[in-house]
């Protein structure tokens, strides 16, 4: 071999040599990247699901796996965690009473029934249920129940439709006295009996066109994450009457869902309103078991949205709300059912909007709380400029406004009637002000007590007795904590801390907080920043981007997320392949003050971009590891509208977005009316809300992903890649059959890796 020939090979080796090491780490990124999709496996513990005993303070929780659990007796009022059988005199019994040892090495079982006294326990076991003496530990068989009919009725589900999604399964409703489940079938309202699973029809005249409905649980499906809120009960305290409505779904247009999966394709047509177009039309009934009877509720129902808020314990009124079409007015009122008869208990008006759609049309949930005695509620106002706890009587008459200050109230926990005090959750602290802490407030007025401590995101769970609650705590660095406390909130004990040696042991850099000034130079911004987990600051990251910014919620998840879907995870996930990423909430989002909020109103596209393009930058000139010559940006939903409107709006900075299941079209759906207003009065907010003119000053990469089977946002999907087509813009398209606007299974994973595959060739890639 001449000498050329000998260094080419030398060089070749050298080259190998060289793209090994790279290989390998390249690879355990990706080992560790689906790891980090599974987030909730490599934290242990952390969390206690507990089983309230029969003086509503004790109770007990299950602890380990099934290799080592141990059932833990918590007594509050004397500071005592034992636990609550003795594991060896179990099994030993379990094991005579079987005729061999019971698997595993700790008790083996999870759940059980504890009698009132705690004198016996009964659990099921290898397809049997035994019956154990706490006292003598003795075991035995449990005699099946007698065959009754009985026995067999079990709640069930049916399919509910809403305003934005499709029929889910929704729970059936037990009545107060335990005899009935409220149910629907093909339409209608029915009565399944719990005696014998009997039914019994009390509406007879739905159609799909004109349906029948009554109030469950709101389940809503997507990206796949399931959100469940319940409701108030349709049933009146007497099990005598029912609140249900009946929607004309008649003049709504129809859009396409499409299946491509069988030999004819398959177009579904559902109905679906627009903006500025007819409403779904509701009017509100109230049936009365025994008789029959089928009261209409007197009201005007044209336009409006109505929300049933409870009953009065005589059962002689329906309370509900009616919200305009555009959100600017509601009006709190009551129903006689004797004779359907109305009288408004008060109205509420805004400038802007008095409430947030979405939790009022998806999830029912209007901002009423009930006292107790139902002798009157609170009411959730922003009515000062923040969200308040307000209290009123059932006349209607306000009596106080029970919470002030510069901060928002969250959601009300508990009512304690017969001590005084109303608890509620709040961001009441500054500077942190995403931080939410239990507070209570006496119902006779004063000032907010904070009963929570450490910083970040507290979740709690009030005992019957309401005497002590649990505390579920951490923050985007620091994992759960579960503390025990009396309801003034003074420390009872530390009962369970998350075991992180897993993620610690594959890597593990913690998330860390920031704020920034919004482009107006004066309001703060609050995000997360994920880094990679072997993270070192004297090196430069290509920065991505996850963004909402839609005006409902926040999207950025300030406690120690164990995720519910990968999709959730995956901001976390994708910095493991070496990106510094970044979620803030700008301008425009809910739980700051009222005006933080309106900042969208009637200006929908202005302000997003400019919001978290100033961030990014800010974060670059304070943090030199972040790379600002590579970054990109995705967002799903409203989230897919700003990762598209980044590249036109601030394609300076942004060189690459992935715009998922865009809603881009603001005449699409009645979803943008609370915000821009109704089109007639504001048709140049419409316009310029409207994306597609942005579509010729795209710059950089973009992906377009859509599901194929989501009739509401794949039609704008598709006419935008027209107009960048027409536009001359190069773009790619990610179509997925069958998926509707979350994605789920196979085909998550499959946008996951076209996502990550994107951002390797179009921010990593780049420039090197």
């Amino acid at each position: 071999m001449n000498g050329t020939g000998s260094m080419r090979a030398t060089f070749g080796v050298a080259l190998t040599l060289a793209a090994a090491p790279l290989a390998a780490a390249e690879d355990n990124r990706q080992a560790v990247f689906e790891q980090y999709l599974d987030f909730a496996a490599m934290v242990q513990g952390g969390s206690i699901e507990p089983n309230w005993l029969a003086d509503g303070s004790s109770f007990w929780f299950a602890d380990g796996g099934p290799a080592n659990r141990v059932i833990w007796r918590v007594n509050p009022a004397a500071d005592v965690v034992e636990p609550l059988f003795d594991v060896s005199r179990l099994r030993a019994a379990i094991g005579e009473a079987i005729g061999h040892e019971p698997p595993y090495a700790g008790v083996p079982f999870e759940t059980f029934q504890l009698t009132s006294d705690g004198g016996t326990a009964s659990f099921a076991l290898e397809g049997g249920r035994l019956r154990l003496d706490m006292a003598t530990y003795e075991v035995e068989a449990q005699p099946a129940p007698a065959a009754t009919p009985a026995a067999n009725v079990r709640p069930g589900t049916f399919p509910r439709r809403g305003y934005f999604s499709l029929p889910v399964p929704s729970p059936e409703v037990l009545s107060p006295d335990g005899k009935w489940y409220a149910t629907l079938i093909e339409e209608n309202v029915a009565l399944r009996s719990v005696a014998d699973g009997s039914i019994h029809p009390l509406t007879a005249d739905g159609t799909f066109d004109d349906a029948w409905d009554v109030e469950s649980a709101r389940l809503t499906l997507g990206a796949g994450i399931t959100i469940i809120y319940v409701p108030f009960t349709p049933w009146s305290p007497d099990s005598l009457k029912l609140w249900a409505t009946l929607t004309d779904r008649s003049k709504l247009p129809r859009k396409g869902e499409l299946h491509y999966m069988e030999t004819l394709e398959r177009i579904v047509p559902r109905p679906f309103a627009v903006a500025g177009g007819h409403l779904d039309h509701v009017r509100p009934h109230i049936l009365h078991i025994l008789s029959g009877e089928r009261i209409v509720v007197d009201v005007d129902t044209e336009d409006c949205y109505f929300v049933l808020l409870g009953w009065v314990p005589d059962a002689s009124e329906a309370l509900f709300a009616r919200f305009s079409r555009d959100f600017k007015t509601v009006d709190v009122m009551a129903a006689r059912a004797g004779d359907g008869s109305v009288r408004t208990l008060f109205t509420e008006t805004a400038e802007t909007f008095v409430k947030i759609q979405h939790d009022v049309v998806s999830f029912g949930n209007a901002g009423f709380t009930a006292l107790p005695d139902g002798s009157g509620f609170l009411w959730e106002s922003t009515r000062d400029g923040w969200n308040h706890l307000y209290l009123y009587r059932n006349d209607g008459r306000l009596e106080r406004q029970l919470t002030r200050g510069d901060y928002p109230v969250l959601e009300v926990q508990k009512i304690d009637q017969e001590n005084g005090w109303v608890y509620f959750t709040a961001h009441g602290e500054r500077p942190r002000v995403y931080d939410t802490h239990l507070y209570r407030v006496a119902l006779g007025g004063g000032a907010a007590q904070r009963l929570t401590q450490d910083e970040g995101q507290h979740a709690v769970g009030f005992s019957p007795s309401l005497a002590y609650f649990l505390d579920t705590h951490s923050s985007p660095g620091r994992a759960p904590r579960v503390d025990l406390r009396a309801a003034d909130g003074s420390l009872v004990r530390t009962l369970a801390e998350a075991d992180t040696s897993t993620l610690e042991s594959l890597g593990w850099t913690p998330t860390v907080e920031f704020s920034v000034k919004a482009a107006d130079g004066e309001t703060d911004l609050w995000g997360v920043m994920h880094r990679p987990y072997d993270f070192d600051p004297g090196k430069r990251y290509p920065v991505l981007e996850y963004l909402y910014a839609g005006p409902q919620i926040v999207a950025t998840d300030r406690s120690f997320s164990l995720g519910l879907s990968k999709t959730q995870n995956l901001p976390r996930a994708m910095a493991q392949f070496g990106y510094v990423v970044v979620t803030l909430d700008g301008r425009g989002t809910p739980e700051r003050s009222k005006a933080f909020q309106d900042v969208i109103y009637r200006s929908w596209g202005k302000n997003e971009i400019a919001d978290h393009a100033g961030a990014i930058r800010q974060l670059g000139e304070r943090h030199p590891f972040m790379d600002l010559d590579r970054v990109g940006i995705w967002g799903h939903s409203w989230g897919g509208y700003y990762a598209f409107a980044a590249l036109a709006q601030a394609p300076d900075l942004y060189r690459a977005a992935v715009s998922s299941a865009p809603g881009y079209n603001p005449y699409a759906s009645l979803l943008y009316e609370p915000y821009l207003d109704l089109p007639h009065r504001a048709k140049s907010a419409y316009e310029f809300a409207s994306p597609y003119r942005l579509a010729p000053q795209v710059r950089g990469r973009l992906m377009l992903v859509g599901g194929l089977a989501d009739f509401a946002t794949f039609p704008e999907f598709m006419r935008m890649s027209r107009a960048l087509i027409d536009a001359g813009i190069d773009h790619d398209q990610v179509v997925l059959p069958e998926e509707g606007h979350g994605y789920t299974g196979v085909a998550e994973d499959y946008y996951i890796r076209k996502l990550a595959g994107f951002f390797a060739r179009n921010v990593m890639e780049a420039g090197r």
